[in-house]
């Protein structure tokens, strides 16, 4: 923690450097070696058939999911000492560290499907993907922009909403992310595993059920509500090791974990263009049922 509270006071921000017409954000990694030998050495690692990766776009639920998984994984329902950001693939100085970890490994990162280790591909290894409405992903990404310096972002909600307009977010656009995991989960079926931040909400037990199921995991009824209770977001945003509180002393991981928001943000004209953009960035998808549902929540 005292390293990572030294990096923060010591590390400038820089502009977002970019590979292949996508910004990535500036951390340790991508700032010594560049982002395409960074994403070269991620898409090295050497995977094991039994690793598990959680793959999303930002602020979609993702230090949700991860606990879930680790609480079904460690079979225990008490929350983890260790944080979603140890073995998020992008952010780790040294991939070597990987190789201690024991099996089953549970990684992360939020780099696009084509960056991920060709092994895990190979090898047809799980995956976990959870996805949200992108109103609310752009509320929530904001305000993560806001307080994360290596993300370089000092403007306003408007700026930031003409970010994601012009895919100039980190990461790139949310319809490129998830429309390549789409067809992903086409053309390797069974390997992928998508829930829905809504769904998750409205129905935790099912939802975490229907995860346990996909890892082939035996869970109890019991096990899966204290799952569900521990999870909670005010239970993880009260008691869950946030790096970024510890670092910088106020977290920003954790902020509301509300459906929604979206509301409180956009004004009709931002509403009306980014519902045209949705409309035509999203024709044919699979995934535009459900939020055709939501579209309004």
């Amino acid at each position: 923690m005292e390293k990572l509270k030294e990096l923060r006071n010591t590390t400038k921000q820089i502009p977002l450097p970019e590979f292949e017409g996508v910004r990535f954000p500036a951390v340790i990694p991508i700032r010594k070696k560049g982002v395409e030998k960074a994403l070269q050495d991620v898409r090295e690692i050497q995977s094991r058939e039994s690793d598990i990766m959680i793959c999303t776009y930002p602020k979609s639920g993702t230090h949700w999911v991860n606990e879930v998984t680790n609480m079904l994984i460690r079979n225990k329902t008490e929350l983890d000492t260790v944080t979603k950001v140890s073995t998020m693939l992008e952010v780790i100085p040294d991939l070597s560290v990987l190789d201690a970890l024991p099996s089953p490994r549970l990684l992360n990162t939020h780099c696009s499907f084509k960056y991920l280790p060709k092994k895990h591909i190979e090898n047809r290894c799980k995956i976990i993907h959870i996805i949200r409405n992108p109103k609310d992903v752009c509320i929530s990404f904001y305000y993560h922009a806001k307080s994360d310096p290596v993300l370089d972002f000092t403007g306003s909600w408007d700026d930031f909403f003409e970010m994601w307009m012009s895919d100039k977010c980190p990461y790139g656009s949310w319809y490129n992310y998830e429309k390549e995991m789409e067809q992903a989960e086409k053309d390797f079926p069974g390997m992928i595993f998508t829930c829905y931040f809504e769904e998750m909400k409205k129905d935790d037990t099912g939802e975490i059920q229907r995860l346990a199921n996909f890892l082939e995991i035996p869970c109890t009824e019991k096990t899966i509500a204290n799952i569900a209770e521990t999870t909670s977001f005010n239970n993880m945003q009260q008691n869950k090791l946030d790096i970024t509180k510890v670092v910088s002393g106020k977290g920003f991981i954790y902020r509301k974990g509300e459906i929604g928001d979206w509301k409180n943000h956009f004004t009709v004209a931002q509403n009306e263009r980014f519902d045209v953009q949705y409309t035509e960035r999203f024709k044919g998808s699979s995934y535009k049922s459900f939020f055709e549902q939501i579209k309004e929540t």
